[in-house]
Order: C-alpha cells, then structure tokens, then sequence
C-alpha cells in the first residue's frame, strides 16, 4: 500500500514538472522564436553564398598520339556538349540517341579524331573529338584518367573507347596494276587528314604502279598502298576496286605455240619439282619513308630483320636503323612511326623522316655580280665562323637540304654581318658590301658549305 501511494506521489509529482517544463519551454520558445529564425535565415544565406562560390572551371592540354592511335569510337552512354559538359551554359551538340547510332555504326565518317584534352578542377576529363566526317565536333567526358599520351587511358563505359580505323590486309596475288581513280595521301575517312595527293591526276592516271600494302578499313573495304613504277614521288592509298592487275609476261608468240606443246617432258619434269616451290619464303615486311609527307624510299625487309635478341619482330627507330635513307633519321615527333596493324608478313610501317644536321660548316662569300670568291681578313674570319657555329647550334643547316635564307638573315644580323667593310675584303673600293642572300643549292654531306652573297 505504501508502495502504490509513493508511486502515486511520483507519479503527480512527475506530472507536475512535466506540466512546469511544458510552461517554461512554451514561455522560453516564445522568447527565442525570433532568434532561432534568424539563425535559420543566415544559415541558408551562407549556403546560397558558398554555392554561388563554387564554380567549374577547365585547363586545356595538347595530346600526343600516334598518327594511327588518335581515333576513338562511341560508346553510345554520353552526349557531346559545345564545351566540358560541366562549364556553364553547355549545349548538346551530339544526344545520347545520337551517340548511340555512332556507336553502331560502321561507317569510318562516324569514327572520332581526338586532338585535344581538358581538365575540371574537379577532376573531370574531356576529350576534344571531331568525326572523320566532320558532321560533330565538341567535348565529350571520359573519366577521371589523364589519356593525353594514350588514348587506352580513358575510363571505361565513358563517352569513347580506343580504336583503330585500319587494318592489316593481304596483298593480291599480282602486285602489278593500272588504276582507274585519284590517289589519296591515306584511305578516306582513315585519317583526320586524309586527301587527295597533290599530283594531277592526269600526270599519274595511265602509269604503271605496284602494289606495296593492303588494308582494310572499319567497312572492311579493301585499299592498297601503290607506288609509280616511274615516279618515286607519285604513291599513295586507292580503294581495292578501282584498279585493275596488269600483266608483266610478254605476249606469247602464235609461231612459238607447236614448240610449247612439244615440251610434255618438261612439264612433267616440272610437275616432278614442283615441291621446291612449297619451301617456306622468308616473310616480309613494307617500310615506305617520308619527309615533310613526300615520299623518300620504300625498303622491303625480312620481318627477322626487325627482330630484336630474336624477340617478337618490332618496328622502332633501333629495329629499322639500318635501313633509313643516308642522311636522314626518324623524327622525334610522337606520329614518326604508323604502321597499318601487327607486324605481320605483308605489313607496312609509314615512317617519317628528318634530315641529319650537318655537325662541321664552312662560310665562303661571294661577290653577287661576278660570282668571284671574296677573302675575309682574320678578325672577320672569326665572326664567320661564329655565325656558322650559331647556324650548326641551332641545327637548321640540314644535309641534302637548302637552307633557310630568313634564318641565315637573322644570324647575320645578331653577328653584325649584314654590311661588311671592303676592307675586311678582297676587294678594291670605298664603303661597304651589303648582304643580298644565300646560294640555295642543297647541302653537300661531304662538304658542307653555306655561301653567302654580298654587293
């Protein structure tokens, strides 16, 4: 009983306070109403003022692939905007539907060129793309990998993925055709700068050419690489259909034909031999040089040449050293080797060329009228040989090469040597000679001269 009627007090007395609270937090919520309110307006102020703060912003980069490694393909799953889609006032240049029917697709137009890069200060990648066709160009997002040296970097099930446009194709049985269409400098739609060659077509139409590559393209359309049986600078890339073989055998004379059919004997001879024929040829490989897009020389190798410690055949500036033109050497540009798939019997490998600078100089002056070899005095002997150091320094004396007037001018220019005094000279006369321009013949590897001409 006691027990029930201490619960009972308990519980009033907890009822009591309860009901005091209840007054006291009714008159202090009163109280404080309008302070909380402040304090919820400026906190959401301060939000909608470190919103306004946060703004996306992008850095732009130059990529550097390989002249056969800088295309990719939709994947269908992102839209292309004007600008990195998270830049304000981005608009969609290419929908999703859109970039799903790319994906697709194969049609090489639809394939993309990748030529540029940017970077969110959130950490986002861009890749700058335009189609082979040129129907879409703009930004597309690819993840959070840097790809500028290699499109494999690119984040998977993004906007694009890695692709090749061509692909190693066999060569025909007879190499030697005619062909019917312009020449292109690669397959069209291969290249984002795939176009005709610079010849007239009429100056190469009705010459003989020979067949040096094949590829196929992401149609599986097949195109060949030929060369001017004649013209060393006419070659270049065809469609498969638009050439027809040409025969190299000589017609067979009527009065030659009872003789051939008397010859059993010797076909069956042939016949016994003819396993001869089935010994394992040694497997080839097609390495066409150029310089500045004109064609240097094309050398056929054995694909073991390229092969380095008998390792896999490969086809780098070490593997194919021996076989650059004289005077020449592979350019340091990230595009100097592009091969048309693996390094396979029948494969070619474009390689671009620079010219070796020349490493020692001679300076000889001339006078412009007469031609007549006019001779420094010593101190102005030292000054030439200065500039020719400037010029060999700077690597513009190329061998097999003219050379660069403007750039010869300018070194002049910082050696005082624009005006020289006749009497520095082997010339009789008051004043001086004035600098007029430089002998354009190319230069000799054996001697390497620079000839200066002065009036």
């Amino acid at each position: 009983m006691q027990s029930f009627l201490k619960k009972t007090v308990y519980a009033g007395l907890t009822l009591f306070a309860l009901g005091s609270l209840t007054v006291a937090n009714s008159t202090t919520a009163n109280a404080k109403k309008h302070v909380t309110t402040k304090r919820v307006a400026k906190k959401v102020k301060t939000t909608k003022h470190t919103k306004k703060h946060i703004k996306v912003t992008a850095t732009y980069y130059k990529v550097h692939f390989a002249e056969n490694a800088a295309y990719a393909k939709s994947n269908g799953v992102v839209s292309i905007m004007n600008k990195p889609g998270k830049l304000g006032n981005a608009k969609v240049v290419a929908n999703k539907a859109t970039m799903r029917r790319l994906a697709k697709s194969k049609l090489p137009e639809n394939i993309f060129h990748v030529y540029g890069m940017a970077k969110t200060n959130t950490g986002l990648y861009y890749a700058h793309v335009v189609t082979l066709g040129g129907k879409y160009r703009g930004w597309i997002y690819v993840g959070k990998n840097d790809f500028q040296y290699n499109l494999e970097n690119i984040t998977k099930k993004t906007g694009i993925s890695a692709t090749r446009t061509l692909r190693y194709g066999a060569k025909p049985s007879n190499v030697n055709v005619k062909i019917l269409d312009k020449l292109w400098t690669y397959p069209k739609f291969s290249r984002y700068n795939a176009r005709v060659i610079s010849h007239k077509k009429a100056s190469y139409i009705n010459d003989d050419f020979v067949v040096e590559s094949a590829v196929y393209n992401t149609r599986g359309w097949l195109y060949y690489y030929v060369q001017d049986t004649k013209k060393k600078s006419v070659n270049g890339w065809i469609y498969g259909g638009s050439t027809v073989a040409r025969s190299t055998k000589k017609e067979t004379k009527k009065d030659d034909k009872k003789k051939d059919t008397t010859k059993t004997p010797t076909n069956n001879q042939q016949t016994q031999t003819t396993p001869t024929t089935t010994t394992p040829k040694q497997s080839t490989y097609n390495l066409v040089f150029k310089y500045n897009g004109n064609f240097v020389s094309t050398k056929i190798v054995n694909l073991s040449d390229l092969s380095v410690n008998n390792a896999k055949p490969v086809v780098t500036a070490d593997s194919i050293a021996k076989f650059i033109p004289s005077n020449y050497q592979v350019t340091t540009d990230a595009n100097a080797i592009n091969t048309d798939g693996p390094i396979v019997n029948g494969g070619t490998a474009i390689i671009n060329l620079a010219p070796v600078p020349a490493t020692r100089l001679t300076i000889t002056i001339k006078q412009k009228d007469t031609g007549a070899v006019l001779n420094p005095s010593s101190d102005l002997v030292t000054t030439l040989n200065q500039a020719g150091q400037d010029l060999l320094n700077q690597k513009v004396v190329l061998n097999d090469q003219s050379v660069d007037a403007n750039v010869v001018k300018s070194i002049l220019t910082n050696r005082d040597l624009l005006s020289i005094d006749q009497t520095k000279l082997s010339t009789t006369g008051a004043g001086s000679l004035q600098f007029v321009g430089v002998d354009t013949t190319a230069i000799d590897p054996s001697n390497p001269t620079v000839t200066l001409y002065y009036k």
